[in-house]
């Protein structure tokens, strides 16, 4: 196997990681797989993460949630509700090319919580932007904090939920039902009330 990019080695090393969390799962990932598939030396890897595996891990999911809070700052669509249908079927998209093996990257890391506190910590962080992101485009929209923030909760809920259900069942409608669902969940339905 073997994966040959002319980006740096950090790069390649964090992308040669995602591909195999995604394929194999976190826990079965080792590091000399990682270094391989990146065609990195091994005192490179040291180098840029320190800390092994667990440091990959984080910079993983801060990477991904780092491109899918940029969908979110990059759509021009004019509401809360128009901009995650936008976003979720680019991730529909993703998700078909890579089988839906990116729907589980998430949740892989929580399952891995009580082994590597940093990488559920690191999630939670991740979840939290989300709901934030979501929460204060939904204030904009006209909506109370209060009300943002439970739809926001809600929203990722269904979108997280929709995304494991597809790649349980190789089925994007259901995932694609869940980004339906999310949006209307995110439309604004009541007048913002004075604070």
């Amino acid at each position: 196997m073997t994966y040959v990019d002319s980006t740096d080695t950090r790069t390649r090393i964090l992308q040669a990681a995602q591909r195999l969390f995604r394929k194999r799962g976190y826990h079965a990932t080792g590091l000399n797989d990682i270094l391989e598939l990146a065609q990195a030396p091994k005192g490179s890897m040291y180098h840029h993460f320190p800390a092994g595996k667990e440091q990959i891990g984080v910079y993983v999911i801060q990477n991904i949630t780092s491109g899918l809070l940029g969908l979110f700052a990059q759509s021009r669509a004019r509401s809360t509700q128009a901009m995650v249908q936008q976003v979720g079927e680019q991730l529909v998209i993703v998700a078909e090319r890579t089988q839906f093996e990116i729907c589980a990257l998430y949740s892989a890391f929580v399952a891995e919580r009580k082994s590597s506190p940093l990488l559920g910590e690191a999630v939670a962080t991740a979840y939290g932007q989300m709901l934030d992101a979501l929460q204060a485009r939904m204030v904009q929209d006209g909506m109370t904090a209060r009300v943002a923030k439970e739809k926001a909760q809600m929203a990722v809920a269904l979108l997280e939920g929709g995304s494991l259900l597809a790649q349980a069942r190789q089925d994007a409608s259901l995932f694609r039902a869940a980004i339906k669902q999310a949006a209307l969940i995110c439309r604004r339905s009541t007048p913002k009330s004075p604070a």
